[in-house]
């Protein structure tokens, strides 16, 4: 995986509307998880619920319940339907496989397939 560079400037990008920028937080390098502050745009409002959906479903599976995964699966899905990707506005850094969470202003995801130019 490609570490992210800092400081960095995110935009959060499905079907290629941009829903909001993220200003990343400088994280553990060994961690495979980042996260930063959440801007949306307005047309993050047309998908919020999708967002809220996803990490409802998460967090409320606390048994590991194998029926509640399908459901966090299709939530994702949903979600990630046109294609969701973050992007460095100077170009330094793209994921498109990403898993993200977004609560309030806080964002945090993680990627297996991110480039450097």
């Amino acid at each position: 995986m490609t570490k992210l560079p800092f400081p960095c400037t995110l935009e959060l990008i499905r079907g290629g509307v941009v829903l909001g920028t993220i200003s990343a937080h400088r994280g553990d390098p060994k961690s495979p998880w980042h996260s930063g502050d959440f801007h949306p745009s307005a047309d993050f409002e047309a998908v919020r619920g999708l967002f809220e959906d996803e990490l409802r479903l998460l967090q409320a599976n606390t048994e590991d319940d194998a029926d509640q995964w399908d459901d966090w699966e299709a939530a994702h899905a949903r979600l990630h339907e046109p294609g969701l990707r973050v992007e460095a506005t100077d170009g330094a850094y793209a994921a498109d496989e990403i898993l993200i969470h977004i609560k309030g202003t806080e964002a945090w995801w993680r990627n297996d397939d991110a480039s450097e130019p």
